[in-house]
């Protein structure tokens, strides 16, 4: 039997997202949708579709909106998932997708949101990976345009400037992580040094992944050594080469983020240290070594439900105004041996990774 095509795929998703206000249109028209709605790229060129009978991705006049990731898409598989769900939801809606990328610079965040509010889009998509942008976000709030968080939520001062977060439970997967390392690594005992490195330990999903990881080790009375590692793959394997052949006495790494996670295989070999490895995000390096039996289970929050939900939702409020909603996207399973698999599946390669 032939396999179903990517667009059927997103079709019968957006078929499944949408309320039954506009249900049986979409079930009708989403594959028609799917090929002739406004096709999408990095700098937002798009052009024609008229949306569906019923409304949906035409009754809003205004159809630009802005995406911005904080990580750079062409370089991180991670936040091309996103950026892949947000592209093929406003496709499907409609919009006309300007999407921008901070490459991991605060400032740049900080200054993108802000110019974002001059060109005064429908809708305005951040992760809010620092606090720093939080006020140019609330600004874009009080500007009248619609601001949707993805990937990591704002802190409470910024919570009420936001319609709805998509995204994972940081701290409840971080337990479940911990729980995990645990029964695959009995052997794990009190004062054994775990290694937990992250992009930016300072930063909301690392704090919050962390503290649910060490919650759970703490029953055996053991707990995370953090390191940072950047976001970037180069003075990322440097940063772990250079920690684990300091520390060959390491007894388990539980990488806080996708950037050490794929970088952990490669560093463990270059420092002669192999140790048990369980943690977080998907990437063609983190299949590998599950795969290979380097890596015990990673969680996967799900990066291309994060930008196509974000963006979905926003189609909904601006041509019906339905409320958006919080979704969480990362749930308590993991992916290890048993059902690595499923992420190489020919139409779910750019889903989840």
């Amino acid at each position: 039997m032939k396999e179903p095509s990517r667009k059927s795929l997103l079709a019968t998703i957006a078929v499944l997202a949408v309320l039954p206000l506009i249900l049986s249109a979409c079930s009708s028209s989403a594959g028609k949708s799917s090929s002739s709605g406004t096709g999408t790229s990095a700098a937002g060129a798009g052009g024609g579709g008229s949306g569906l009978a019923d409304g949906f991705g035409k009754r809003n006049a205004n159809r630009t909106v802005t995406f911005i990731t904080y990580y750079d898409p062409s370089s991180d598989a991670f936040w091309n998932q996103m950026l892949s769900g947000a592209r093929d939801a406003a496709a499907l809606g409609n919009l006309k997708l300007n999407a921008q990328t901070a490459g991991g610079d605060v400032t740049k965040m900080t200054d993108l949101v802000t110019a974002a509010i001059a060109t005064k889009p429908a809708a305005l998509y951040i992760p809010f990976n620092d606090p720093a942008w939080e006020n140019a976000a609330c600004d874009a709030q009080k500007a009248g345009i619609a601001v949707f968080a993805f990937n990591v939520p704002p802190a409470a001062a910024a919570k009420s400037c936001v319609m709805a977060f998509v995204g994972q439970d940081f701290t409840q997967v971080g337990q479940t992580v911990g729980r995990r390392l645990l029964q695959d690594v009995p052997s794990l005992k009190a004062g054994d040094k775990v290694l937990c490195p992250a992009e930016e330990p300072t930063q909301q999903y690392a704090i919050q992944r962390g503290g649910g990881v060490n919650q759970a080790l703490a029953s055996k009375g053991l707990k995370c050594t953090f390191l940072r590692t950047s976001g970037d793959d180069g003075p990322a394997l440097d940063a772990l080469t250079t920690w684990l052949t300091a520390n060959p006495d390491v007894k388990a790494i539980v990488p806080l983020g996708g950037t050490p996670h794929r970088n952990l295989v490669k560093a463990e070999d270059a420092a002669s240290v192999k140790a048990p490895i369980a943690g977080f995000d998907t990437s063609p390096q983190v299949v590998q070594g599950i795969k290979d039996g380097r890596i015990l289970a990673t969680a996967d929050q799900q990066g291309y439900v994060q930008g196509f939900q974000t963006v979905l939702q926003s189609v909904l409020y601006l041509d019906f105004a339905i409320s958006p909603a919080n979704i969480n996207s990362g749930g308590n399973g993991l992916i290890d041996k048993s059902n690595v698999g499923s992420l190489e599946a020919p139409d779910l390669k750019g889903v989840r990774y």
